[in-house]
């Protein structure tokens, strides 16, 4: 009873100064410590603890000074922080120890368990009689050469053709134009046609299969670009080079040096001010880019018609040109790859040493003007990582003719560097273009030629980009004349290939065979032709089944088609399919107005 007396006598002088009320809280709001005892712990008072803060509070409350009452207060608080700061820092201590001997005795356990399966006895295998283990290779070429020698390999290429609609757009004929990816969409910028340079940014969407013009914002290229290049940093392109309109004062096509920034998510154009070296003004050069953050030109043809060797690296984020003093010959119209598993699939780092990526050009024209079939290697200083020169690699197997303004992608699934198209200075197999496709193992340092199936259209000053599997490749010159401005796609992967020529196959040989006619139907054969105008077909001759002729030949005039005479029909089978179509598209006809608006750009 005196005790509960006295408890409101004591918490008094707590009451009179507001500094303690407002540091006493500090001391008890404390994390609880596993390891210490009940009495030790400051997540709760116990009752033992109890009494010694009383009387602790009694002994402040005797001293007559507010100040020095406050002083002995907090000296009490400094200490009591001091020993949760470093009870809790032996917590941490002793929780690292305990997790780094955890780690370290599963290793322990795990490298105990590998060596104790790789020094147990192993198991004999019991075999079926005339069973085999594996199949033996064919022994007419040595075992060595079999092994070096890659498979064969077969590209299947395949058009999305689309109709020229009032409802739809399309873009016009185009070469040299900057071509890149992002997410399922497909970005075209510049380029050249017949109207001249363009200034326009195109979106292909790769699965409606439709073209739209993009309307950006910001500080664009005026006169538009072509002969440029493109690279992809995060969600943003970055477009270098080009030239622009033909100058008649001058009678030169100007070429620039300007750097311009695309951002995808907003639409924006933002051109850059860059600092460090200055690079010439070129067209026709080629670039890619290394590690996570830097973009590397080489060659090119400057505004005096003059073909370039140097080397240069932009630094993306700090927006800086360095100039290396590269050993090449002068090359433009060339290609390079950057067959490196770094690159745009890196994230960035802090480090201002561009990695030693391995980075390869082929073909393109000398100083004379003349084509090469020549592969380089870019090799680097071991110390500093500095870019040294380009070197000519050795290479085995029959290559490409020399050739320029062709495409180069790298699969990595095969691990070999595909080269598209190109324009030779020699005629072969009727055109100066290529229809061809060869891949190039940098492992094996062995060129080979693929099987070219699907649609064979020799090209060049084409663009083609990297889709997983396929190559979609748009535009370009063939047969000297503008491509059809529809994209295109190649398909690598050797199952697809494969299913898709035996499909082919099946649809060009499975010709329906004609049951054995009455004698009224054979009769009406021998009188009247398969084949009639649109006046002379009549409803009461319906033969019962019809053999369509399908032509192969490619076109190359954009005249119309003669006017061929139709063929007859059932009509009973012409509404079903009607009716079926109808089916088909009914959510279309019936939200015909929302699919418009989603069509018109």
């Amino acid at each position: 009873m005196k005790k509960l007396k006295q408890l409101p006598q004591q918490q008094q002088p707590m009451r009179r100064s507001s500094s303690l009320v407002t540091v006493q809280p500090q001391i008890e709001l404390i994390q609880f410590e596993k390891n210490a005892s009940l009495t030790q712990s400051t997540f709760f008072k116990t009752f033992t603890e109890m009494p010694q803060m009383t009387a602790f509070t009694n002994q402040v409350s005797r001293i007559p000074s507010p100040k020095e009452r406050l002083q002995v207060q907090l000296q009490h608080n400094k200490k009591q922080r001091e020993t949760i700061i470093n009870q809790s820092r032996e917590r941490q201590e002793n929780a690292m120890t305990e997790a780094l001997s955890l780690t370290q005795k599963t290793k322990f356990r795990n490298y105990q368990k590998l060596k104790r399966r790789d020094q147990s006895p192993k198991k004999a295998m019991e075999l079926k009689p005339q069973q085999k283990v594996f199949q033996l290779p064919k022994l007419d070429a040595p075992i060595e050469q079999i092994i070096d020698t890659p498979n064969q390999l077969t590209f299947y290429f395949e058009s999305q053709r689309l109709t020229r609609d009032i409802r739809t757009f399309k873009p016009s004929f185009t070469e040299q134009a900057a071509f890149s990816l992002f997410n399922d969409q497909l970005y075209l910028y510049g380029g050249i046609g017949g109207d001249g340079i363009r200034n326009q940014m195109l979106k292909y969407d790769i699965k409606f299969q439709i073209w739209q013009v993009v309307q950006g914002i910001g500080d664009h290229p005026k006169q538009g670009r072509a002969g440029l290049t493109v690279v992809q940093y995060k969600n943003k392109f970055i477009y270098f080079g080009g030239c622009g309109q033909f100058n008649p004062k001058l009678k030169l096509r100007e070429c620039t040096n300007s750097i311009y920034e695309y951002t995808v998510s907003n639409m924006n154009w933002e051109k850059i001010h860059p600092q460090g070296d200055y690079i010439e003004p070129r067209r026709q050069h080629k670039a890619c880019l290394v590690g996570p953050k830097w973009m590397l030109v080489y060659g090119g043809i400057n505004s005096n018609e003059e073909v370039l060797s140097d080397t240069a690296v932009f630094n993306i984020e700090k927006q800086v040109w360095k100039l290396f003093k590269v050993k090449s010959p002068p090359v433009s119209c060339h290609a390079i790859v950057n067959i490196s598993s770094q690159g745009k699939f890196q994230e960035s780092i802090s480090t201002d040493i561009m990695p030693l990526d391995n980075i390869y050009s082929f073909g393109g024209k000398d100083a004379e003007g003349n084509s090469i079939n020549v592969i380089r290697k870019l090799s680097y200083c071991n110390s500093n990582n500095t870019p040294l020169s380009w070197d000519v690699i050795e290479t085995i197997g029959k290559g490409p003719y020399p050739m320029h303004n062709h495409t180069i992608e790298y699969l990595r699934k095969v691990q070999g560097i595909a080269v598209i198209g190109g324009l030779r200075d020699f005629i072969v197999n009727g055109t100066l273009e290529s229809d061809e496709y060869y891949i190039f193992y940098p492992t094996l340092n062995i060129w080979q030629q693929v099987i070219a199936e699907g649609l064979k259209i020799p090209r060049c000053a084409h663009s083609t980009i990297l889709l997983s599997s396929k190559i979609a490749v748009f535009g370009g010159i063939g047969s000297e004349r503008y491509l059809e401005p529809d994209v295109g796609f190649i398909e690598t992967d050797q199952q697809q290939v494969l299913s898709r020529i035996t499909k082919d196959r099946i649809m060009h040989n499975n010709t329906p065979t004609l049951e054995e006619p009455s004698k009224m139907e054979f009769q009406l054969r021998k009188k009247r032709s398969m084949f009639y105008e649109e006046s002379d077909v009549s409803d009461g001759y319906k033969p019962f089944k019809i053999t369509l002729r399908k032509t192969t030949q490619i076109r190359r005039s954009y005249l119309p088609n003669p006017q061929r005479k139709q063929v007859l029909m059932r009509y009973d089978i012409m509404i079903g399919f009607v009716k079926k179509v109808i089916h088909d598209n009914l959510h279309i006809l019936q939200n015909f107005e929302k699919y418009l608006e989603r069509k018109i750009i």
